[in-house]
C-alpha cells in the first residue's frame, strides 16, 4: 500500500482476516514517487509453496515467518544489492491474499 491510511481501510473492509503491515523505504528512488499502481521489486529470504499447479509443480508465493528485507524502485538495483535472495515483483496498492506474485528468480 502507498500510505498508512490504506492499510487501516483494508483492515475496516476485512474484519474477518488478520491484516498487519510494516513500513519499508523503497532504495533508489530518490526522484520516484511511490503511489498506488507502482511497479516495486521485493527481496526476501523466506518462501514456502503454497500450492500447486496443474502438472503437480509447486506455486510459490506466501511466506511463513516473512523476512523481506527490501523494496527497490528496479529489478536491478534488487538483483545487483540483493543476488542471494528471492525476488518478486509487486504494485503498490494490489491485494493477493494467496501470496505476494510470481517469483522471478529461481536460483536463489
Amino acid at each position: 500500500m502507498a500510505s498508512e491510511r490504506e492499510c487501516f481501510e483494508i483492515q475496516e473492509k476485512c474484519p474477518e482476516t488478520e491484516v498487519s503491515w510494516e513500513a519499508r523505504t523503497v532504495k533508489n528512488a530518490e526522484r520516484l514517487d511511490v503511489a498506488t499502481g507502482s511497479i516495486l521489486y521485493l527481496t526476501h529470504t523466506t518462501l514456502l509453496p503454497y500450492d500447486e499447479d496443474g502438472d503437480g509443480n509447486p506455486v510459490f508465493g506466501i511466506m511463513e515467518s516473512p523476512q523481506p528485507t527490501a523494496l527497490y524502485c528496479s529489478r536491478d538495483s534488487a538483483e545487483q544489492e540483493a543476488p542471494d535472495q528471492y525476488l518478486h515483483r509487486v504494485t503498490v496498492g494490489e491485494i493477493n491474499l494467496r501470496g505476494i506474485g510470481e517469483l522471478l528468480n529461481t536460483d536463489c
